[in-house]
């Protein structure tokens, strides 16, 4: 804590000190030191009718009597008449000048005062007594001699106030001090490499909650960054590996290329075809497999990208299949059926990435294409849980091997069914896959190979709720 800070600190614990011993004294001077006006009206009464029962001089030892019980009470009385001359009194003091400055009670009982009689400080009252003459009997109250304690006693309390606000204070310091020499450690820590540091605690901590604020972003971060070294590391393997299959492609084509042009006179137009058809193969191969690599080193987690957005995955899944629905169409017919259903009227939404999504639904949707006979079936379904999406066709069904090796690279081109130009590496089930995890989905797949239930090979992806 700076010194600038810590002295304001320490100025609005002052005032405020301040401002409670006020507030105290206030209350304790009202509870303690104002009575009622009848109450204190009453005590100059009750001195009064004393004084008119018996001759003056008699009721003033009357009432010094009375008060032999009270000595800390110091009251001097007199009893003068109109004039101004004293008829009686129980000292041999004159009575002070400031009576005759009082203004005189016009009625008979009737108490004008000047101070109050029970507050500890001096008081004095004139009350006209019921005589055939005006006669005034005159009370001075000394005051006690606890109001000095009294004084005391609120310094005290001011001074502990105050005090106890300074200690509070240094308390305040010397932890606030801590827990900024712990800051300190944990960030040069983090900054050194240790993403693990974390600050210890307590539940009961005034500033723990900021603390556990701090490690649970500490904590997103770390995953952050586990996250994307791991998926760099597996990028940067996947590119290495992929450069030898880069080369496959080219080294096919050059040779062709290179066979045509020296002795492509010496051929016939039947191996003329051959070879050319072996370089448009290896174009489209070398072409997709440019794309997915691409796209791969596109990849990156939705959650951290400036498109994540709410995407409505029915419509994004009703408009890949009307795009494979028109594409199928150039090679054989397929019966698409669609199926949406929601629980509760709820909706298809997530937060992602609308792009990588697509390419989810259409890698899935080509898959499905390439192995149905005749009819490929998707179904949506939302819940509170989450949504799932199936894609099923009518084909022979994924091999069991196959199943498990799903979002792996295969070592090794793998040649589609004769007949069939297709060549793949696999690219596109790591491809579906990665889209999945980085939505924090789930992927299942089953064939009729294993479950006789299913008419040929069900992908099924869920995507949580919260994206």
């Amino acid at each position: 804590m700076s010194r600038t800070l810590w002295l304001r600190f320490f100025g609005i614990s002052v005032v405020f000190a301040l401002m409670l011993s006020a507030l105290y004294l206030f209350m304790i001077r009202e509870i303690a030191g104002k009575p009622s006006k009848e109450v204190q009206h009453s005590v100059y009464l009750f001195l009064a009718h004393i004084a008119e029962q018996q001759p003056y001089a008699d009721s003033l030892r009357r009432i010094d009597e009375l008060r032999t019980d009270s000595p800390a009470m110091a009251l001097d009385l007199w009893i003068v008449s109109d004039s101004g001359n004293v008829l009686a009194a129980n000292t041999a003091a004159s009575p002070p000048a400031r009576f005759a400055r009082m203004p005189r009670p016009l009625r008979v009982h009737e108490v004008v005062t000047r101070g109050r009689f029970f507050s500890g400080s001096p008081a004095i009252a004139s009350v006209r007594l019921n005589a055939v003459e005006p006669t005034y009997l005159l009370v001075r109250n000394r005051g006690t001699p606890s109001r000095g304690t009294f004084l005391i006693l609120a310094a005290l309390f001011v001074v502990t106030v105050v005090g106890a606000i300074f200690s509070g204070l240094l308390l305040v310091t010397f932890y606030l001090r801590g827990r900024s020499q712990q800051v300190k450690q944990v960030i040069a820590r983090m900054e050194s490499g240790d993403l693990g540091a974390r600050f210890v605690s307590d539940k009961l901590d005034a500033v723990g909650g900021l603390m556990l604020d701090f490690n649970r972003m500490a904590d997103e971060i770390q995953r952050l960054v586990a996250r994307l070294e791991t998926t760099e590391r597996a990028r940067r393997e996947l590119l290495q590996e992929l450069g030898h299959d880069l080369r496959t492609p080219l080294t096919s084509m050059r040779t062709a290329i290179e066979t045509l042009t020296v002795h492509g006179n010496a051929m016939s137009t039947q191996e003329r075809g051959d070879f050319m058809n072996v370089v448009s193969g290896e174009l489209v191969y070398f072409s997709k497999l440019i794309d997915d690599l691409f796209f791969i080193a596109e990849i990156d987690e939705p959650r951290y990208r400036k498109n994540a957005e709410r995407i409505d995955l029915a419509d994004l899944l009703a408009s890949e299949i009307q795009a494979a629905q028109a594409g199928s169409r150039a090679g054989r017919e397929l019966r698409f059926e669609f199926d949406r259903r929601a629980e509760d009227e709820e909706n298809f939404d997530i937060l992602g990435d609308a792009y990588l999504v697509s390419r989810l639904f259409r890698n899935a949707l080509d898959n499905a294409v390439r192995h149905a006979h005749s009819s490929i079936r998707v179904s949506i379904r939302s819940s509170s849980a989450g949504i799932e999406v199936a894609i099923e066709d009518d084909g022979e069904g994924m091999p069991t091997d196959a199943i498990a090796a799903f979002g792996q690279r295969r070592s090794r081109r793998f040649f589609g069914k004769a007949g069939s130009d297709a060549t793949s590496l696999g690219l596109g089930s790591v491809i579906i896959r990665t889209i999945v995890e980085l939505h924090h989905g789930r992927l299942a797949i089953a064939s009729r190979a294993s479950d006789p239930a299913v008419p040929g090979t069900r992908m099924t992806i869920f995507f949580p709720r919260e994206g």
